[in-house]
């Protein structure tokens, strides 16, 4: 393990113990009242989330982001700003797409933070699988829960450049 290594995962640990001692200093215990509704605020912007994409609403995906989101594509550039996204979420949201579906696996306030993970499968016509694959999501009460940052990954196989046909084309014929 090279210097730069150590040091950027000694920041990393670091980083995650301000963030557990921030969550024990915030005074809302799991399972409180302000948990509780802070948990169920998340899962109707979840739900708005869902429903804006289903109906093709990029303006309404954007809607449920920070001012400075940071959204990590896979194999993409990192799109940063809630008007990035929403752009983003208009080139996104065209033919094959047609719908997705999310599972929330869980989510875990601190305060006025959050973060939730997942699965998702995204729908083809005829509601064939596109994409599937795992998400996280940081979240911050900004005036309302919203999305801060954003990462997804595929589950299924990328093609390659390089690969040949799954079937080969038939022989030519002349007659």
């Amino acid at each position: 393990m090279n210097s730069l290594t150590r040091a950027f995962t000694a920041a990393a640990v670091a980083a995650c113990f301000l963030l557990c001692a921030g969550c024990a200093s915030s005074g809302a215990a799991p399972g409180s009242r302000s948990d509780v509704e802070a948990q169920q605020d998340i899962q109707d912007m979840h739900a708005a989330l869902l429903k804006a994409y289903n109906a093709k609403d990029a303006a309404g995906i954007a809607a449920l982001y920070t001012d400075d989101a940071v959204l990590m594509p896979p194999n993409l550039a990192t799109v940063k700003s809630k008007i990035a996204v929403g752009d983003f979420m208009r080139q996104m949201l065209v033919p094959p797409m047609s719908g997705m579906l999310l599972n929330y696996t869980e989510t875990n306030v601190c305060g006025d933070n959050a973060y939730s993970y997942g699965y998702y499968t995204l729908l083809g016509a005829g509601g064939a699988t596109v994409d599937r694959g795992k998400f996280v999501e940081i979240l911050r009460n900004d005036g309302g829960w919203k999305i801060s940052r954003d990462i997804w990954n595929s589950d299924m196989v990328a093609p390659t450049a390089n690969a040949a046909p799954a079937t080969p084309a038939p022989a030519a014929t002349t007659h």
